[in-house]
């Protein structure tokens, strides 16, 4: 009776494990949602982040940009450069220029300890007064065996002496006559010890090679230096001078590039430190080695006045000319802007660039007038120094915060 009533009893209990899958049907629409959600939340964050873009400013034409045949960076430097090193080991007592100070050639730059080559000079002096002692003293032996040998001839001529007297008197004045030879080397060469160690005296005293400027510093007194100098290190140096009177540029110049550089070909040299100056050049010569690692070669461009301020290593850029300017041309600008070309893109049907302004992009109409090397020349457009964004993609909208980096960044 109890176990048909217990059998009954199971019969009517719930197995909740039996549908499972329709629990879960009923929650399908809470997942999707939570899904829905996330992707709103990542993809607003991934729209509110500012892109960083890469920008450039328009600039205005340079003077003789149309002339020009092809432009190359470099740098300024001296044909006339040098780290000055003393020529023998020593310690630097003195160093008698500073830098900026302007040098004749043969002025005194620095002096270095110089009494082990005082007692040097002192001893050769020495040893070449005693040199010339013994030669005066080898020269009288030798005269007076001369005058000896010339008597015994006589004595001997007349029977006076024997043979043997006559022999001997001639041994006496060959070996009188081989003393003084000897004694005549020995002056000789204590002559030239004591003018070698004069020469050493006179190394201690380091002057300048060329008429120059004074640019580094490289030793204060106590330094001892080695006798030579690599420039890469500066051992040895104590200072470095440069010719500011032989100033030019050094343009690296890519090899493809270089039939288009002639001797004497007309240049104008603009510098980073005067963006707003043109100054005449010509081409001086052109290095006869390709640097492989750069594929470029080194052309010296040389100034046709060297400009005052201008100093070596100052960044430059110079535009190689298809003919020479007239004076005036050099102050008479194109009217025309310059950016990028990359920075000019179609929007709308127009040529436009975008703008970056106070963290924000804006489009901008411009007027394109002709494509000049890798930039282009606006008649409409930006004002000078606006930046602009180079190879702007098609995420930029009007208003959207950016991240700038300048070319190159």
């Amino acid at each position: 009776m109890a176990e048909a009533q217990a059998q009954k009893l199971a019969v009517l209990k719930i197995d909740r494990a039996a549908h499972p899958r329709r629990k879960l049907l009923r929650r399908w629409p809470l997942w999707v949602g939570l899904a829905v959600v996330l992707a709103l939340v990542v993809g607003m964050a991934v729209l509110g982040r500012a892109p960083s873009v890469r920008v450039a400013e328009v600039r205005e034409a340079r003077p003789g940009e149309q002339q020009t045949e092809l432009s190359a960076a470099g740098y300024v430097s001296s044909r006339r450069r040098s780290v000055i090193a003393p020529q023998v080991a020593g310690r630097l007592v003195e160093v008698a220029v500073d830098e900026g100070d302007a040098v004749e050639k043969g002025q005194v730059l620095a002096r270095l300890d110089d009494r082990d080559a005082r007692v040097m000079a002192a001893r050769s002096r020495a040893e070449l007064r005693a040199a010339s002692q013994r030669l005066a003293a080898a020269r009288a032996t030798a005269t007076r065996a001369r005058n000896d040998l010339k008597r015994a001839e006589q004595l001997a001529r007349a029977q006076v002496i024997t043979r043997a007297s006559l022999e001997e008197a001639q041994a006496l004045a060959r070996a009188s006559s081989a003393e003084e030879q000897a004694a005549v080397a020995q002056l000789a060469a204590a002559r030239e010890a004591a003018r070698a160690t004069d020469l050493q005296l006179s190394h201690t005293v380091v002057r300048a090679p060329f008429a120059g400027t004074v640019v580094r510093k490289l030793a204060d007194e106590g330094a001892v230096l080695a006798p030579a100098a690599l420039e890469q290190e500066n051992i040895g140096g104590i200072v470095e001078l440069v010719d500011l009177g032989a100033l030019e540029v050094e343009a690296e110049v890519s090899e493809e590039q270089l039939p288009r550089i002639e001797l004497g070909q007309p240049a104008l040299v603009f510098l980073d430190a005067y963006p707003d100056q043109a100054f005449v050049a010509k081409v001086r010569s052109v290095r006869p080695a390709i640097d492989r690692s750069k594929a470029t070669a080194d052309v010296n461009v040389a100034f046709e006045e060297i400009p005052p301020g201008v100093l070596p290593d100052m960044g430059a850029r110079v535009a190689f000319l298809k003919e020479e300017l007239p004076q005036e041309a050099l102050t008479k600008r194109d009217a025309a802007l310059r950016v990028p070309a990359s920075a000019v893109v179609r929007n709308g049907g127009e040529s436009v660039v975008w703008v970056v302004q106070d963290g924000k992009v804006k489009r901008q109409p411009v007027r394109v007038v002709e494509k000049v090397g890798d930039e282009v020349a606006l008649a409409q457009g930006p004002e000078p120094g606006t930046q602009v964004v180079v190879s702007p993609d098609g995420s930029l909208r009007p208003g959207r915060k950016v991240k700038v980096r300048t070319e190159g960044g």
